[in-house]
C-alpha cells in the first residue's frame, strides 16, 4: 500500500474528477441539445417588398361651375326719319324731308344732319340731310328752300353759263327739266342740273317743286351717275 496522499493517486483522482464533472455538466449538455423547456414561435417572416396591389381612392374630379354663354344681341336698327336718333342727329325739319323719301330707294335709316349745307352758300338751305340708297349705299344730298324761288336760285347757282343743249343722260353738261311719266302722261317735276365740279366729278342736280326739295348725287363716272338717274330719280314718294 503506498504511502502518497489522495490526490497524488491517480487511481483515485481521476475516477473522483469524471464522476464531478458528470454531475456539474450533464444538465448543462442536455440542456443544450434539447433546448429550453419553453417552445418558441418562429420569427414572423420579413416585410414584403413588392408594389402594394391596394386600389387607391379615386381622386374626385373638381366640379367645373356652369358660366352661361353671353347673349349675343342684335343691334336694333334705330326708327328711320325719328329725331334725335341719328349721328349727326336729325332735327324736326330734316326728320320731315326723311320722311318724303321712297323707303324701297332710300335707307331712311342711314339718314342724318347736314347743318352745312344750310344758310352757306351756295347751296342756302332751309333744311339739308344726307342718306344712302337702298341698294349700294351711294350718298345723295337732299336739300329743302323756303321756296321754289329759293330752290330755282341754287340751281341757277349750280348750274352758272351751263346751257340747255348738253344731253345729261350721256354724261353731258345740261340745264333742263324733267318729269315723270304716268301713261301717255308726262308731268314736269322740276328743273334738272347736270355739270362738271372742279374735281372731275359729274353732279346731277334734281327738284321736286311740290315739296321744293333738289335731290343731288355726283359720281367720277359721267355716264355711270347718268345711267343711274334714268333708273332712280323718282326718290320722293310724291311722284
Amino acid at each position: 500500500m503506498s504511502n502518497d496522499p489522495w490526490w497524488r493517486n491517480p487511481n483515485i483522482v481521476i475516477p473522483s474528477l469524471v464522476a464531478v464533472l458528470t454531475a456539474v455538466l450533464g444538465p448543462l449538455v442536455a440542456l443544450a441539445l434539447t433546448g429550453s423547456g419553453t417552445v418558441q414561435p418562429p420569427p414572423p417572416p420579413p416585410p414584403s417588398t413588392s408594389p402594394s396591389t391596394r386600389t387607391p381612392a379615386p381622386t374626385p374630379t373638381p366640379t367645373r361651375s356652369h358660366t352661361p354663354s353671353p347673349v349675343r344681341t342684335t343691334p336694333t336698327s334705330r326708327p328711320p326719319c325719328t329725331p334725335g336718333t341719328a349721328s349727326p342727329a336729325l332735327d324736326t325739319d330734316q326728320a320731315a324731308v326723311c320722311a318724303l323719301l321712297s323707303s324701297s330707294k332710300i335707307d331712311r335709316r342711314s339718314c342724318y344732319s347736314r347743318p352745312d349745307l344750310e344758310s352757306v352758300a351756295p347751296w342756302n338751305a332751309l333744311t339739308a340731310i344726307t342718306c344712302e340708297t337702298a341698294t349700294d349705299s351711294t350718298k345723295i344730298q337732299f336739300l329743302r328752300y323756303r321756296t321754289v324761288a329759293d330752290l330755282n336760285a341754287y340751281l341757277d347757282r349750280a348750274a352758272g353759263s351751263v346751257n340747255g343743249l348738253g344731253n345729261c343722260k350721256e354724261g353731258q353738261e345740261a340745264n333742263t327739266t324733267w318729269y315723270h311719266s304716268s301713261g301717255s302722261v308726262k308731268e314736269t317735276l322740276g328743273r334738272k342740273v347736270c355739270i362738271f365740279l372742279k374735281d372731275g366729278k359729274f353732279q346731277i342736280n334734281w327738284a321736286f317743286d311740290s315739296e321744293r326739295v333738289v335731290a343731288v348725287r355726283e359720281d367720277q363716272s359721267a355716264v355711270s351717275v347718268a345711267s343711274w338717274w334714268d333708273k332712280n330719280a323718282c326718290l320722293l314718294t310724291s311722284c
